[in-house]
């Protein structure tokens, strides 16, 4: 229970052998790379050690207790390995950059949907590698968007074939070109393209083999709809039917599945909607907008107003969220262990705002659509943060 009487389940994630860090060490370790960070407990050396190709398979929002709500008795279910954290925070950006890179967001600096990069004076959407207010891409105006995430994809550490399974749409992306160097990327349109997609890259490789594959679907349905919905269980039902067909087809070949996400998701109803527009006295705090997700945003502040912000979030919003300083949360290793680099601070924001059970904040840009979701990510709830961990071979 906190000080304001509020009882709140938050989990911290987890770098030191139980978080998707870790998995990455793992995975790396097989093919022989160090990522400089621990393997992950639940997943021993000597399974990955008796597979020479290795599918990771990350459906996106697949959260933990979706899975124990959602599957049980599923073939997804059944292979059930144990669960991991998300890094900090508990969204795709940062996630899938993990994936990519295998290092915490500490290193490779994506901290939200919305990422201040202060080497370009912009807010990026860093996965669409573009400014939040629209218009050209970075890489259109001469920016390379591989030098703004700060660490270099894994592929080519591995002494494997990689291959990148992701949607048509992503593959030709800066972001998808950006952290897939070393590998070959293959793009589908379908959910039957994406597990034709998984066999191409295991059925071209002939010695050591490594296929990250990603799958957004699952999270898009959430978002609209709700991690509850029927439209989220039908889908979470096609899903694991298909993926059962895929890892049936290759059984007794040598190759290892491992399905995990990149986060859960919490619902996020209309009555626990801040909107920034609303609270003007505090917008006039922020020398940028909001920044990072509408479950944890970035308050990048006027030096002068950051007492009244403090005072103001206190007084005013305590029921819908929790007013963190940089420094506490970079000091207690939530984007990931060690000491920060300098730009990493421009990364975060002065404060940080984490959002309650359900609550969500937005402010928005003139050209912007002002909608809502009806589930969200980046929080430190356990639908949030918790994912995971599947095996099949």
């Amino acid at each position: 229970m906190t000080a304001d009487g509020i009882v709140e389940k938050r989990i911290r994630p987890d770098y030191l052998g139980g978080g998707i860090v870790n998995l990455m060490a793992s995975i790396a370790a097989r093919f022989g790379h160090r990522t400089g960070h621990r393997k992950l407990g639940i997943l021993p050396d000597l399974m990955l050690w008796r597979y020479k190709k290795i599918v990771l398979i990350v459906l996106d929002g697949l959260g933990w207790s979706f899975l124990d709500q959602q599957g049980p008795g599923g073939f997804l279910a059944r292979g059930l390995a144990g669960r991991m954290t998300s890094v900090f925070p508990s969204t795709t950006a940062s996630a899938v950059t993990t994936f990519a890179t295998g290092v915490p967001p500490i290193e490779h600096g994506v901290t939200g949907w919305f990422t201040h990069l202060r080497e370009l004076g912009s807010v990026a959407k860093i996965l669409f590698s573009r400014p939040r207010h629209g218009g050209a891409g970075y890489g259109e105006s001469g920016a390379d968007l591989s030098q703004l995430i700060k660490a270099p994809p894994i592929f080519g550490k591995l002494r494997a074939d990689c291959y990148v399974v992701t949607p048509a749409e992503i593959a030709r992306s800066e972001f998808a070109v950006a952290t897939s160097s070393g590998a070959v990327c293959l793009g589908y349109q379908s959910l039957t393209g994406f597990c034709l997609g998984i066999r191409r890259a295991l059925e071209s490789a002939e010695g050591p083999c490594y296929v990250s594959a990603y799958w957004p679907q699952l999270d898009e349905i959430c978002h609209s709809h709700g991690a509850g919905s029927r439209q989220a269980r039908d889908h979470f039902l096609e899903l694991d039917a298909a993926l059962e067909r895929l890892c049936g087809r290759f059984s007794g070949s040598g190759v290892l599945f491992l399905v995990t996400a990149d986060h859960g998701l919490a619902d996020t109803p209309p009555g626990r909607f801040i909107d920034l527009g609303r609270h003007p006295r505090l917008a006039q705090c922020l020398s940028l907008p909001l920044c990072g997700e509408p479950r944890l945003a970035y308050c990048y502040t006027h030096p002068d107003r950051a007492a009244f912000l403090r005072n103001y979030v206190r007084t005013r919003l305590s029921r819908a969220c929790r007013l963190y300083d940089r420094r506490y949360l970079l000091e207690r290793g939530y984007y990931g262990p060690g000491k920060p680099k300098p730009w990493f601070h421009h990364r975060v924001g002065d404060y940080v705002l984490a959002m309650r059970d359900g609550w969500t904040i937005r402010d928005f840009l003139p050209n912007e659509e002002r909608s809502m979701l009806a589930a969200g990510h980046g929080g430190m709830t356990p639908e949030e943060m918790l994912v995971p961990l599947i095996t099949a071979g």
